[in-house]
């Protein structure tokens, strides 16, 4: 039986949702029939977490149009007998389909977030969008990680379009109770505090300025509150300006590369994003037994239902933000009932089920 050579590109600048997925999506799929490898288009820390798993190369762009790679980039699939390439972001889509179509090879994008929303500034996003349109119609295939990603990317001409939710694998911490002291104990978070915490890449679309601003209203009435942010990204200094100017106890870590872990250390999860395609971090928070605060945008409805698995807030709005916290750190009982129905509904989207239904979407582009 034939082995399927499949090659991912991505840019790999940073450690995202989007990397993590395609790192638990290679290291999972069937060796019996796909041989997976990686090209990252950034230097930065993906490569070398990936290389000591899959053959994993760096061709380095220069510019987000930077075509100059297209030559040697094809010479390097056809050495390897590359069989279908599957590209993740606007660089890789860029490069990754022109690529595959000269060399008449199926290509597969997956989708992880909404273009208009990744990008500091309009003309960022602007161009992003218009290489997308330009070059959407040489895919022969696009996964969305939500349907409300589906409906947008239609919007734009997508088709053949199949929704795969992102998978969450059990997160291997034994003793909950023992991370949650051993992470306070480092960072000097007092043990009877009353941790809020979010975490994720520093950017306005992810919403912690509002999270920020909700916790300083929430530390009048609630002396014992702490904010744990944990992250890094261009937000940063902003966010810090913000914080320093207030007597509300707060940590911001950066980048923390086992970041789930310190989950345990919280006692509230809030995701107050003005953007997310499905919020891959609810489901840890859902299998730590973290209470949810989110907001009502983007896939976040899909994953967590309002009232059951946690509270959904309109995004951007710092008034409801204050309202469900104080819901949950007045309510044990609400606070229990979130969680347990959480801690089930996480196991709904189980790594098996995202590989088995991307490896039949190989199967049908290869035909």
């Amino acid at each position: 039986m034939k082995k399927y050579k499949i090659l991912h590109i991505i840019g790999g600048g940073e450690i995202g949702g989007a990397e993590k997925h395609v790192l638990t999506l290679l290291q999972n799929l069937d060796r019996s029939q796909f041989c997976p490898y990686l090209i990252c288009l950034t230097p930065g820390p993906f490569a070398a977490l990936a290389a000591p798993l899959i053959p994993t190369q760096t061709f380095a762009m220069r510019h987000p149009l930077d075509l100059s790679l297209l030559p040697g980039l094809m010479r390097w699939i056809r050495q390897q007998e590359i069989d279908l390439v599957h590209t993740h972001g606007s660089r890789a889509n860029l490069l990754g389909r022109i690529g595959a179509k000269l060399l008449g090879l199926p290509n597969l994008t997956t989708f992880h977030s909404s273009l208009a929303h990744d990008y500091l500034s309009p003309w960022s996003a602007g161009l992003a969008l218009g290489l997308d349109r330009i070059t959407l119609p040489l895919t022969s295939g696009i996964i969305a990680v939500s349907q409300y990603l589906s409906h947008e990317v239609t919007s734009r001409g997508g088709k053949r379009i199949k929704t795969i939710y992102n998978g969450q694998a059990p997160i291997p911490l034994a003793d909950y109770s023992a991370s949650r002291n051993r992470f306070r104990s480092q960072w000097g978070i007092a043990d009877d505090a009353f941790v809020l915490g979010t975490m994720g890449r520093l950017h306005p679309t992810k919403g912690q300025i509002n999270l920020v601003r909700a916790a300083q209203e929430l530390y009048k009435g609630f002396p014992k509150l702490h904010l744990l942010i944990i992250g890094e990204g261009p937000l940063r200094s902003y966010l810090v300006s913000e914080l320093q100017n207030t007597a509300l106890p707060y940590t911001l870590t950066g980048y923390l590369p086992n970041a789930c872990e310190t989950l345990p250390a919280m006692d509230l999860f809030a995701l107050p994003s003005v953007s997310e395609a499905m919020g891959l971090v609810l489901l840890e928070a859902m299998q730590i037994g973290v209470p949810i605060v989110a907001s009502a945008v983007g896939g976040i409805p899909e994953v967590v239902r309002t009232g059951k698995d946690g509270l959904l807030v309109a995004p951007g709005n710092v008034e409801e933000l204050i309202k469900a916290c104080t819901s949950i750190l007045e309510n044990s009982d609400l606070a229990e009932s979130l969680v347990f129905s959480g801690h089930s509904r996480w196991k709904e989207f189980s790594v098996e089920a995202m590989v088995k239904a991307t490896e039949e979407v190989y199967k049908s582009l290869l035909g």
